[in-house]
């Protein structure tokens, strides 16, 4: 998340299937290159939309059950319909710049340069969301724990995989990607961004270095001390939105927010950091369900990680309304996560009651 920053064996990390947390969103939408035959769910229409199921116990909930997903009382979430993108096409009127590669067979686009009039487009019609369901990928990290050091080597490990998975997102689309420096830290120290740590910055993304910041001991604080070695996902999930910060950095998507907010109020900035922050939310799911198997990520892990962002939410925390309530916080996460299409993470075009 950008400036305002959130975040035992040696043996594999084994975080299996998804369970059925009625925390989602509607897909928003369907690339024109959309492949079938694989196994991620197709998604609901707008007559049959999904609900966020808030969880027993949690503010705002139902009537306590057993804790199972569908109890608690449902808050209706209206899905957009979805429309499938036109295809951005380069090389009218400004676009990108083209890196040609040596024993390329043809030449990569790097996202980020755009002309000012091609801002919207890149948002709303990225060609990443051209590139569909992100295929499962094997992934292998060592269990972490309270231990930096042990922290350090789980968030190095899975890093790499995230490099992998997303280079090949980017090879799809045919554009540029590079990864992402890694700053994980225990001291005090200084970047582009600012000072770290400080309060309420457990983790971030500068986009001035290109670099994830993640406080080894101030992201277990930051998710109230839940022991990593017990739910890796809850620290997997940190790390996945960061990335997908980067991701957005990479797409263009990054830069063209700015641009387009340039000139506008408080408000409306506001308004655009919120769609930035839960489309890294659903980018960091689509990143888990490509490794639930590997890592495996069970039902149960996965419904706790997904009810501990309830608690991540603007309307929790107060303050700035820059990241979406905490229905929102935790929907688009699970959203990206049962679909695990890039396309269904295009939070520009959902209607603005999603994305409060």
């Amino acid at each position: 998340m950008p400036p305002r920053r959130q975040a035992g064996s040696a043996a594999a990390l084994a975080f299996g299937s998804v369970g059925a947390l009625a925390l989602t969103l509607t897909a928003v939408v369907v690339a024109a290159s959309l492949s079938g035959g694989d196994d991620a769910v197709t998604p609901a229409s707008p007559d049959s939309g999904p609900t966020a199921t808030r969880p027993s116990g949690a503010p705002g909930s139902g009537e306590p059950g057993s804790g199972e997903p569908g109890d608690g009382e449902p808050a209706e979430v209206t899905p957009p319909s979805p429309v499938p993108p036109d295809r951005i096409k380069f090389g009218q009127g400004g676009g990108s710049a083209r890196i040609e590669l040596a024993g390329a067979e043809s030449m990569l686009v790097d996202l980020r340069y755009m002309s000012r009039g091609d801002t919207r487009a890149r948002l709303t019609r990225n060609p990443l969301y051209g590139t569909g369901v992100m295929r499962p990928i094997s992934c292998r990290a060592p269990r972490p724990s309270f231990r930096p050091s042990d922290m350090n080597r789980f968030l190095r490990a899975a890093t790499s995989c995230l490099d992998r998975a997303w280079a090949g997102k980017f090879a799809q689309a045919r554009a540029r990607f590079l990864q992402p420096r890694r700053i994980f830290y225990t001291g005090r120290g200084r970047g582009p961004c600012g000072s770290y740590p400080s309060p309420g910055a457990s983790a971030y993304y500068c986009p001035a270095s290109m670099g994830m910041y993640i406080g080894l001991r101030d992201v277990v604080q930051s998710s109230s001390g839940q022991n990593p070695a017990a739910n890796p996902v809850i620290y997997l999930r940190v790390l996945a939105h960061e990335y997908g910060h980067h991701v957005q950095y990479m797409a263009g998507i990054s830069g063209a927010r700015s641009w387009e907010v340039s000139t506008k109020s408080r408000t409306a900035q506001d308004a655009y950091t919120r769609r930035s922050e839960l489309q890294a939310q659903c980018l960091a799911g689509i990143f888990a369900r490509s490794t639930r198997r590997s890592l495996g990520i069970t039902s149960g892990l996965w419904r706790q990680t997904v009810q501990d962002q309830f608690g991540r939410g603007d309307d929790t925390r107060g303050g700035r309304n820059d990241h979406g309530t905490g229905a929102h916080y935790a929907a688009w996460l699970n959203h990206g996560y049962r679909y695990g299409r890039v396309p269904y993470c295009n939070t520009w075009a959902a209607s603005a009651s999603d994305v409060r």
